[in-house]
């Protein structure tokens, strides 16, 4: 069996290094949703850190749905996160385990008890007091999906957040909400200051709430109030600092997606977010997981094991910004349309001006994609399966990437194997589009067209 190492040892890796006075470095990985591969990447992340440094703890804190010690190949840990919580044990490293990863152990959350997904207020302390007190350097904390109060609370307590994304609108939708939770949730601490409390019920409870959409609104509307409490929130806002991993990426456009959802929430949160960097869809993860061994101990020489070393570099060395894109590169996603499809920019700006859903985009530069044939509707099928061909995409994986089952009758035109118009159209029109064909409106219409006129009557 192959253990993952790191290409070099860095040097920033020993000044992380824990010892018995030194708390350890605590990372938070969340998601807005399930199924963005939050735990893979959390246990390969927790391998590529253990390999640039001392040693690493993981902590499966989806009690809800732990099976993060199946993916680190770890069968049934005897003793696990849920007897700690219950005081069955009195420390949490009586119920640490060992795996296969040289500088890797794990804190299983698996087998818990039926209330054991929804731990007190009590308990959530009492975890976080000992995870602090590990002796190791890095802790990563694997939580479950969704903004439940228990996740918040866990992905703040941490040192830094990570959010994992695909790129997918309903995944950086859900992004957004768990973010905007969070850091409402973050603002209790300032939320006590007596001098606070009163200007946030007033502006709460005031007219202004159902108009208030986003942290950014609430900032200014409390700053017009009061601007030194509006400056704390401010503060607040800058200081909560999530980072970024975008998972599952298949192309050249995805990987702006990272860039755009920072400059979004920037533009529409008041809180900046690092990305990190973006994470290949790579055939040997699912291989990986259905043989129940880490991504980066079975192949590490693939482009996931690679893409998250770099990712591993990046936390150890603090630069939590993507190196190699420029000034220029986060200005032309700010002002370009960031996210427009995805329906981050459905609301006003706290001034009163209108956000539009699309802005005037810059002058492209050069077009990294390759360009598609010249438009033929007068076969849009054949034409679909043109492109598809001429960028290299087999079916399988645009069927996968779509959700439309057997695209082959699209291209085929079988239209009598085919649904009826309306959902014809979509499925069309959602097809060029995943293509990047930019005229999908008109081969979508053409290929209606033709369905009417080839087609027999339903």
């Amino acid at each position: 069996m192959r253990t993952y190492e790191a290409p070099r040892k860095l040097d920033s890796a020993r000044r992380c290094q824990a010892s018995p006075a030194a708390a350890p470095c605590v990372w938070a990985v969340g998601g807005g949703k399930g199924g963005v591969g939050k735990t893979v990447v959390t246990a390969n992340l927790a391998i590529a850190l253990a390999a640039r440094g001392p040693r690493c703890i993981v902590v499966d804190a989806d009690l809800g749905g732990a099976n993060l010690h199946t993916v680190l190949g770890v069968p049934n840990p005897p003793r696990t996160l849920s007897h700690f919580l219950s005081g069955e044990v009195a420390s949490l490293e009586d119920v640490v385990s060992r795996t296969s990863i040289p500088g890797v152990s794990l804190i299983s959350g698996a087998h818990g008890m039926l209330d054991a997904a929804n731990p007190h207020h009590s308990q959530k302390q009492k975890l976080l007091r000992h995870v602090r007190r590990l002796g190791v350097a890095h802790v990563l904390l694997d939580l479950g999906a969704g903004s439940a109060y228990n996740v918040l609370d866990l992905f703040l307590a941490a040192r830094r957040g990570i959010l994992v994304v695909v790129p997918e609108p309903t995944s950086i939708e859900n992004a957004y909400h768990f973010l905007k939770a969070a850091f409402y949730r973050s603002l209790r601490a300032v939320a006590r200051d007596p001098s606070v409390r009163p200007v946030l019920e007033h502006v709460l409870a005031g007219k202004t709430r159902r108009r208030m959409q986003s942290p950014r609104e609430l900032i200014a509307a409390v700053s017009e109030i009061d601007r030194g409490v509006g400056r704390q929130l401010a503060e607040r806002a800058r200081a909560f600092r999530p980072m970024l991993i975008v998972n599952q990426v298949d192309k050249l456009e995805h990987h702006k997606v990272g860039l755009e959802v920072a400059a979004a929430c920037d533009l529409y949160l008041g809180t900046p977010i690092d990305y990190l960097g973006a994470l290949e869809l790579d055939a040997s993860v699912p291989v990986a997981v259905s043989r129940r061994q880490p991504v980066l101990q079975l192949f590490p020489g693939c482009s996931f094991a690679k893409s998250l070393g770099t990712i591993a570099d990046r936390l150890v060395e603090a630069e939590f910004v993507v190196r190699h894109a420029s000034a220029r590169e986060r200005a032309e996603a700010r002002d370009g349309p960031p996210l427009a499809t995805h329906g981050l920019l459905a609301w006003e700006e706290p001034a009163g001006r209108a956000v539009r859903a699309a802005r005037p985009s810059r002058p492209a530069t050069v077009d990294p994609r390759p360009a598609l044939p010249p438009l033929d509707i007068s076969q849009p099928g054949g034409y679909l399966r043109q492109c598809r061909e001429h960028l290299g995409i087999p079916l399988a994986e645009l069927s996968h990437r779509t959700r439309i089952r057997r695209l082959d009758r699209i291209e085929d035109e079988r239209f009598d194997e085919l649904p009826p118009e309306p959902y014809l159209g979509a499925y069309v029109l959602q097809y060029a589009q995943a293509l990047g064909i930019g005229e999908a409106e008109a081969l979508a219409a053409s290929f209606l067209e033709r369905s009417r006129r080839i087609a027999p009557p339903h």
